[in-house]
Order: structure tokens, then C-alpha cells, then sequence
């Protein structure tokens, strides 16, 4: 990309890359976005050397994802290189989290289905079909057909936000049994207290009115006793040894229902780009895709 010589077409040129550093109007990022993705895509599909496919797919690798993203990132969805930013950040993430991505497929994909046949996944998947799996959809946008190397990611994304799907939902469950679980507790310290009050007023009072029973102070004294001092010193115990109300702060990973969240945005971000990969197969077949 910028460099004519064949050998290295993955190789961002020095020049272009200090220009970036320094600062370029987002006019020219937009221009050179599209033309080094359209030159990209190009030189990769009439060369027959896989030394070239290899050094294609290992762009973001070597050239970093920063300089990468400053090029690309900004691109629209519905534009080349926008779609090869999307493709490249989907190896990227499947590379990154192969065992978590693996066991979605599963909870997702039981059983194969178009979907699994789609995007070339054999169930189970491994963490090295997944790493395969990545690699294969990206060289197949460079070397095979466009618009199917598209489709197959959008098979694949979809499987994984189904899967994510599926976890947040059993999350959600599960706090729906702990808060169950907590009110059941609250309501039975509840009644607990209840019952020690009503105990304490019965044992306070007597035939000629509230007894004078004594309870021994620091100085050595008596002084009559609070009917609510047996229950006050059982609540502070509680809380010495952990045991009052739970706290609403915390780390929020511990939270199913904050978990949950988190799962299905990212499942919804995965659906968004779904899409983009569905559209950008579309808009290629048609020849718009540039």
C-alpha cells in the first residue's frame, strides 16, 4: 500500500505513515482509505504467491492496529474500506479470545446448521478451528470470492451473538434466584427483629410497670436496661462479622444482571456488523462496493 514494489504489498509505505503521525486532513485519509483498499484488494487477487496472502493477512500484526485503524477506521460501513476494517478487527477479536468465542459456538451451535455450514465451522469447534476459521475468512476476501468471504463472516458473527445471547439469559436468571434469595433473607431478619422488640417489651414490662433490671456499665455501675439492647448488639455483631445488608458497590463483574448487560451489547454490536457484512457482500455482487 503507497509501495510499487510487488514483493511487500502489505507494507505500509514510511512516508505515508509519517504523514498520518503528523496529522492529515480527514479529506485525504477518506481518499487514501479507498484507494489503498482498492489496491489492496487487487494486487492480492493476481498474485498467486502465498507469501503475499500471508503478509495481507497478517497486516494489522505487523503494521500495528493504530496506524491501521487511522486509515480505515473511520471509513463508512457500506464501503471497502470500511467492510476490510471490519474483517480485519474480526480476525483480530477471534484470535484474541479463541477458548470464550469456542464455547459460544457450542452453547449456540449444538448441532451443525446452515449457519455453521455457512461460515466453514465444524461442531464442536476447537480453539484452533476458530484461529483457522479467522485466518481463512480473511485470506478467502483476498483470494476467493468477495462477497462469500462476507457472508461467512456474517454467519459467524451471528452464531457468537446467539451465543451471547443465551449466557445473558441464564445470567438473568440467576439473579432473579439471588434477589429471591436475598429478599427471602431480608424478609426473615425482618420478622427476627420483630420478634426480639416484641420480646424485649414483654421482658421490660411487668405487673407495676417497666422493670428496673440493671445492666452493668464500664464504670462499674448498673443502669436500667434499654429493652433494645439485646437487638441493637445482635444487628452490630451481624455487621463485624459481614453479615448486614449487601452492599450496592462493588466490582460490577460480580453482578449477573451488570454482566448480562455488557453481553448483550456486545452481541448487539455483533448483529450491527452482521449486517454490514451481509450489505457489503451485497453491494459488491452489485459492483458498488468501493
Amino acid at each position: 500500500m503507497g509501495s510499487s514494489r510487488p514483493s511487500r504489498p502489505a507494507q505500509l509505505d514510511p512516508a505515508l505513515t509519517e504523514k498520518m503521525a503528523g496529522g492529515m486532513d480527514p479529506e485525504e485519509i477518506s481518499e487514501m482509505s479507498h484507494a489503498s483498499a482498492s489496491a489492496l484488494l487487487d494486487r492480492v487477487h493476481h498474485t498467486q504467491d502465498p507469501q503475499v496472502v500471508q503478509r495481507v493477512l497478517t497486516l494489522v500484526d505487523r503494521e500495528g492496529v493504530d496506524i491501521i485503524a487511522e486509515l480505515w477506521s473511520h471509513s463508512e460501513p457500506d464501503s471497502l474500506p470500511g467492510i476490510l476494517w471490519r474483517l480485519y478487527l474480526l480476525r483480530t477479536w477471534m484470535r484474541r479470545n479463541q477458548a470464550s468465542i469456542a464455547r459460544l459456538w457450542r452453547v449456540a451451535e449444538p448441532e451443525e446448521t446452515a449457519a455453521s455450514a455457512i461460515a466453514g465451522v465444524d461442531t464442536p469447534p476447537s480453539e484452533a478451528d476458530i484461529t483457522a476459521t479467522a485466518d481463512s475468512i480473511l485470506s478467502g476476501a483476498f483470494t476467493g470470492d468477495f462477497a462469500v468471504a462476507m457472508e461467512r463472516a456474517a454467519a459467524f458473527v451471528d452464531v457468537v451473538a446467539k451465543g451471547l445471547g443465551f449466557e445473558a439469559k441464564v445470567l438473568t436468571m440467576r439473579a432473579r434466584k439471588q434477589e429471591a434469595a436475598r429478599n427471602a433473607k431480608r424478609q426473615a431478619r425482618l420478622e427476627q427483629l420483630r420478634q426480639d422488640i416484641e420480646r424485649a417489651e414483654r421482658d421490660g414490662l411487668g405487673e407495676d410497670g417497666p422493670q428496673a433490671a440493671a445492666t452493668q456499665v464500664p464504670d462499674g455501675s448498673e443502669r436500667p436496661a434499654n429493652r433494645y439492647d439485646s437487638t441493637l448488639e445482635h444487628a452490630d455483631a451481624r455487621f463485624r462479622k459481614g453479615m448486614g445488608p449487601a452492599s450496592t458497590a462493588g466490582p460490577a463483574s460480580k453482578d449477573p444482571r451488570t454482566v448480562a448487560a455488557r453481553l448483550m451489547h456486545t452481541a448487539s454490536n455483533l448483529m450491527t456488523t452482521s449486517r454490514d457484512f451481509r450489505h457489503g457482500a451485497s453491494l459488491w455482487r452489485q459492483g458498488k462496493l468501493e
